[in-house]
């Protein structure tokens, strides 16, 4: 009877401790494991994350790593060749420029800046508005004016939306009316090709104020078909809301009009 204890005893301590060492003998974790250990988020597994195999598993996921940058390349592309007429990007400003209409000037050198139309627009929209109204200027001498250190020296912002309502001093200068729109159309291309090219923007056409006659129908006729989408005619806004006293310029309801409908504009073109 002793015996048989004797030997079961002995055979016991042997199976403890052929038992005992069985986990070093294991093979290293597979990497389906590794990676449920490296997912876990316990305290109990920051060891395990730790270990020397589990780094070459990530280390040698760095091919992986690669193959997933190219798709944010690939989304870079894409917003590259985005649609002219919208962006999903907000835009940093949005830039009025033009002469004494942007102004909003009543006549006789009254600026009415406090009631200029891109200020009424920047009561409607959160994005930054800045406007730029040079009173009697023609289209050449308002950009150049816009970009001179010694004026406003701006730069020109392909992240930011421009209207520009231009044209009315080249149309009547001095030596009299005219309908030619090729200068003013060439002047205004150049400024959208600068700096990598401004996609976002706004053609206001011209007015039928008294000095231009009839010739203000083929001007925004030649406006609308060369911008397109991006032109915005205000015919029917001043016929509705009139001029001033100068029958030049325009009453205040025509300008805060024009401004409403530029709001519209700019929402129908995806740019706010």
């Amino acid at each position: 009877m002793k015996k048989t204890l004797i030997v079961l005893t002995f055979i016991s301590v042997m199976l403890t401790g052929c038992a005992s060492t069985l986990p070093a003998a294991d093979p290293a974790p597979s990497t389906k494991k590794a990676e449920e250990i490296t997912v876990a988020d316990t305290d109990d597994n920051e060891e395990a994350v730790t270990d020397t195999d589990d780094k070459e598993e990530v280390v040698d996921n760095s091919a992986d790593k690669e193959e997933t940058e190219e798709p944010e390349k690939a989304t870079e592309e894409v917003a590259e060749s985005a649609p002219e007429t919208g962006d999903a990007a907000r835009p940093k400003a949005i830039v009025w420029l033009g002469d004494s209409l942007t102004q909003g000037s009543l006549g006789d050198e009254d600026d009415n800046l406090a009631n200029a139309p891109y200020v009424r627009l920047s009561r409607k929209t959160d994005i930054p508005v800045e406007g730029y109204g040079f009173y009697g200027h023609n289209t050449h001498d308002i950009f150049w004016m816009y970009k001179d250190e010694k004026h406003c020296n701006q730069e020109i912002d392909p992240d930011k939306v421009y209207i520009f309502w231009v044209g009315s001093c080249d149309w009547c200068p001095d030596e009299g009316p005219n309908a030619n729109t090729a200068p003013v159309i060439a002047q205004i291309d150049e400024f959208l090709s600068q700096y990598g090219g401004v996609k976002n923007y706004i053609v206001i056409g011209t007015t039928s104020r008294w000095r231009l006659g009839d010739l203000y129908v083929p001007i925004n006729k030649d406006l609308a078909a060369h911008y397109g989408v991006h032109y915005m005619d205000c015919i029917d806004i001043i016929n509705k809301y009139g001029y001033s006293e100068d029958n030049t310029h325009l009453s205040q309801a025509s300008y805060d009009s024009i401004a409403d409908a530029v709001y519209d504009k700019l929402k129908a073109l995806g740019y706010i």
